[in-house]
């Protein structure tokens, strides 16, 4: 029997929060303390991710309906990885429609005439150059993010080898090595998004609210299969 977590809601609880949403937190920027996410934090959380002006409308119209749907598991938890599921939609709807002239070659080639799916779409996008590590915006970030992940690791381990049970850890100082920064991103996103995305396509139990991550990266491989149009003094417009 499914619990009541995840069952279909009365009329009258549609906009309550799901029962796991207060284990999510946020620090109060005024006490400094803890406190249950608000439906203003979920909000922005996910607004920020916009995609290029040129990008096709039909393809906006898809990311926003990611979007929402994440806003939407405040209420519902269930809806973080549906959420992520329509991110990664996005994605090979856009690069279908970036590349019209490999689909139709591909699906010519094609016993059964079928379309190329996320990972073909992906592997040509990089191979004719409409996707480049070093355009990416978010690599110095993702970098630095990589750093700290390597960071905190490395004290979780020499933690546990002397049996420390606490240990205060500050990473203010971390900084990306030349690895880090010269990370070939592409690569790495070409081996897992296709994966994760038919993890979600032919259903899983997986339970995970960590998705913005998806939403990031998304977002900036579209806005470079789409570039933002630049303005004669050369500042992005």
């Amino acid at each position: 029997m499914v619990n009541e977590a995840d069952s279909l809601r009365s009329p009258d609880r549609i906009f309550d929060p799901d029962p796991r949403t207060p284990a999510l937190v946020r620090i109060d920027s005024k006490t400094g303390l803890p406190r249950s996410i608000t439906p203003i934090d979920q909000h922005e959380a996910v607004a920020w991710f916009e995609l290029n002006p040129t990008v096709p409308e039909s393809v906006q119209i898809h990311f926003e309906t990611a979007k929402n749907i994440y806003l939407y598991a405040w209420c519902v938890f269930r809806f973080y990885p549906v959420a992520e599921q329509q991110a990664f939609s996005t994605l090979e709807f856009a690069l279908r429609e970036r590349q019209p002239e490999f689909v139709k070659q591909y699906a010519e080639k094609h016993r059964r005439n079928a379309d190329p799916g996320l990972g073909a779409l992906l592997r040509n996008a990089i191979k004719e150059g409409l996707l480049r590590n070093e355009v990416f915006p978010a690599r110095n970030r993702w970098a630095h993010a990589r750093a700290l992940e390597r960071y905190r690791h490395e004290q979780m381990e020499k933690m546990f080898a002397e049996g420390l049970t606490e240990m205060a850890v500050d990473d203010a100082g971390v900084v990306a090595s030349e690895v880090d920064l010269n990370y070939d991103w592409l690569r790495a996103f070409l081996d897992a998004i296709p994966y994760l995305r038919n993890q979600h396509a032919h259903g899983s139990g997986m339970l995970y609210h960590t998705v913005l991550h998806t939403f990031d990266v998304v977002t900036q491989i579209i806005n470079q299969l789409y570039p933002a149009p630049v303005n004669p003094e050369g500042n992005d417009g």
